[in-house]
């Protein structure tokens, strides 16, 4: 059965810093059980939805709409070009930034400072992080900044071409450029499985997921979703922590009850 399909972003959603809820794991289970096509959608790289979901989902929409995987294959990969990788980076040093630059099975670690490592070996992995770039197909960036002023500089400096995902206000955010992000890539699998957005459902928290509800007749945000997004939501459901998607999934009449 392939006639709905599901689109979830990670943080603050699926998982809180890297720990997947019991009552998450279930409802994947069970759409999964069901037939449904089930998509993480993240500004997070490929490897790194890759190493916390495993099996449990369809495929994976990476790095904020730009790398989409489907069994195992990557069925797109909208890389940068290099004068526009250029300018970003010229931005950056300029913000006085570091950044995390994603490619297909690692990510370029460039200006971070050196307690921020450690961290980041663990949600990757240590053979995933890199430190120069040769030339890779580079996807998307995190943005590193040193306090919450640095953050809303750096905000507001780019604000006419990104948006800026927090990741909880623990010194880092992912980034989804407004000519290509999550709802763009949702489209492309939209035609790509010819599934009509009536059938179509995303879950999300954050600000870079209202480009998920653009594309969905269904669109759910978590509890403990930023208000912006619950403005454009069809649907406002419980917080990750108490078994929102579950919740969530019986509104919709998807599973019968969250037991």
């Amino acid at each position: 059965m392939m006639n709905k399909i599901f689109f979830f972003d990670i943080d603050g959603t699926l998982a809180l810093h890297g720990h997947i809820p019991k009552s998450n794991i279930e409802a994947l289970q069970k759409l999964k059980e069901k037939g449904y096509l089930t998509f993480i959608c993240t500004g997070r790289a490929g490897h790194y939805a890759k190493k916390l979901f495993k099996d449990l989902v369809s495929g994976y929409i990476a790095c904020n709409g730009r790398y989409i995987i489907y069994q195992n294959k990557r069925i797109l990969g909208k890389s940068f070009q290099k004068d526009e990788l250029t300018l970003l980076k010229k931005k950056f040093n300029q913000l006085n930034c570091g950044y995390l630059l994603a490619s297909d099975d690692v990510s370029v670690a460039i200006d971070i400072h050196d307690k921020d490592i450690p961290q980041l070996y663990h949600d990757y992995g240590k053979e995933h992080i890199i430190f120069h770039e040769d030339n890779l197909p580079i996807y998307t960036f995190d943005l590193f900044y040193d306090n919450l002023d640095h953050r809303d500089y750096i905000i507001e400096e780019l604000k006419n071409d990104i948006v800026f995902n927090d990741h909880g206000g623990h010194g880092s955010g992912d980034c989804s450029t407004l000519n290509f992000d999550k709802g763009h890539a949702i489209k492309y699998l939209l035609d790509y499985f010819h599934i009509d957005k009536d059938n179509a459902y995303a879950f999300g928290d954050g600000y870079n997921d209202q480009a998920m509800f653009r594309e969905v007749s269904h669109s759910i945000a978590m509890g403990n979703a930023i208000e912006l997004l619950k403005q454009q939501a069809s649907y406002i459901t419980d917080d990750i922590s108490n078994d929102g998607i579950l919740k969530a999934l019986v509104h919709e009449n998807i599973i019968k009850n969250k037991q």
